[in-house]
């Protein structure tokens, strides 16, 4: 066999074999570098969301820090808005009692002696007589006494007996001393109802 001739197929296939393990090479120094770029990427890219959650966490924390911020203030506002108005409501009240305990004084002074005339001397005044039954209608109009209707029409006075209606046209004993002292206390309940009602109605309307 020539040696020539053997050779040269030997020198064609290691070529080869050279050509393909430089191609082999080749390849996987590009295989790892688009493997190493994808790898940078994907970290980059996994780092950029990372921060951008990080972000939106941070903004939702601090949207949640105003909002109670701004929840305790309006809290501290509402309370204190409050206290004003409960300070103004007993000042109220305690001007009403100071109404009524200088009016009760004024009493004696309405209720004892009266003028016929303004250059007549003073005399006691004379009884006003108000009946029982009188007391009892009083009384129930205003709720210190519940109010029981009879039959419809003029069928009251009818269905009451004799003796009952008698009773009610007996003298109360009730003197305007009394009458104008229940007036001027009643009239402060009345007053400090409807200061606290208005009071109510700022609290509720935020005024």
């Amino acid at each position: 066999m020539n040696f020539a001739s053997w050779i040269k197929p030997a020198a064609s296939l290691l070529l080869l074999g050279v050509a393909a393990w430089i191609v082999a090479t080749a390849l996987t120094e590009v295989y790892r570098a688009g493997y190493g770029k994808a790898q940078a990427e994907s970290a980059l890219a996994l780092e950029k969301l990372r921060g951008e959650h990080q972000e939106q966490e941070l903004a939702r924390a601090r949207a949640a820090e105003a909002s109670a911020k701004a929840a305790a203030k309006r809290l501290q506002e509402e309370q204190a808005r409050n206290d004003k108005l409960a300070s103004a409501l007993a000042e109220q009240q305690r001007q009403h009692r100071k109404t009524t305990d200088y009016l009760t004084g004024e009493i004696a002074r309405v209720a004892d002696l009266y003028r016929k005339a303004l250059d007549a001397d003073p005399e006691p005044l004379p009884a006003c007589v108000f009946t029982a039954g009188w007391v009892r209608i009083y009384d129930e109009a205003t709720g210190a006494r519940a109010a029981v209707p009879a039959a419809a029409g003029p069928g009251r006075a009818a269905a009451q007996g004799a003796e009952a209606r008698a009773a009610e046209q007996l003298d109360s004993g009730l003197g305007q001393g009394a009458l104008l002292a229940h007036h001027i206390r009643y009239a402060e309940q009345c007053r400090n109802t409807a200061a606290q009602l208005d009071a109510l109605i700022d609290a509720v309307g935020g005024n």
